[in-house]
């Protein structure tokens, strides 16, 4: 009895050794999955170089936008470029008088052998025998609105220069000066073209006695004013 009651006993323990082997080889196979997080980490940096793919996608927003510029660009009329001073003639004629003011009519004529363009006024100032301005340059006379003219070779395009007589302005308000020539700025050019040209000018710089005219397509009229 004894001998069965110490066999029971060594197979209970048997039993329980193999269950807790079990169990160990359990946990350790539950334990040894635990390194698969960090492979759902490495997944994490992967997602994140798909989100450094989004400057891509915004350089390509970048470039699209560069689209617009493009097609403005190809919208600017071909062979249109704006009349440079070196391709341009000036001459000057009377355009009348009218309440205290003398006019001349300033032609600008296309000396090249290309169409080209102007728009605005011209810059216009009076000048001594040595070339030195004598007071303010002209203001915009918005009478004529601005428009752009294209000049085809030899053809021409006009503005109309209004000099208030010096005798309409108190002598210390104008310091009277002869003027020798006309210094005229094409529109949005900065080399200028000078003519001869005889008023008498004042040359107190706060004392605006020339106006002038957006440029217009065709000659001007002479005695218009």
């Amino acid at each position: 009895m004894a001998l069965n009651v110490h066999i029971a006993r060594n197979s209970l323990t048997a039993g329980i050794m193999a269950a807790a082997s079990i169990l160990a080889v359990g946990c350790g196979s539950h334990s040894s999955s635990a390194p698969a997080t960090p492979t759902g980490q490495s997944s994490s940096p992967s997602s994140s170089v798909s989100a450094g793919s989004t400057p891509t996608s915004t350089s390509q927003g970048q470039n699209s936008s560069s689209g617009p510029a493009t097609n403005t660009s190809a919208a600017a009329p071909a062979g249109a470029a704006a009349c440079s001073s070196s391709n341009l003639r000036i001459s000057l004629s009377g355009g009348g008088a009218a309440a205290g003011t003398d006019f001349t009519v300033i032609d600008f004529t296309n000396s090249g052998s290309a169409s080209c363009t102007l728009y605005g006024f011209p810059g216009v100032s009076l000048t001594n025998s040595s070339g030195a301005q004598i007071g303010a340059a002209a203001t915009r006379n918005p009478s004529k609105a601005s428009t752009l003219v294209t000049l085809a070779p030899g053809a021409k395009a006009s503005a109309e220069l209004g000099v208030a007589n010096a005798l309409n302005y108190p002598t210390d308000a104008c310091k009277p000066m002869t003027a020798a020539q006309l210094k005229v700025f094409p529109p949005n050019q900065t080399q200028a073209i000078e003519a001869p040209f005889t008023a008498t000018g004042c040359s107190v710089s706060s004392t605006h006695q020339l106006s002038v005219t957006a440029v217009t397509a065709g000659a001007g009229q002479a005695g218009q004013g």
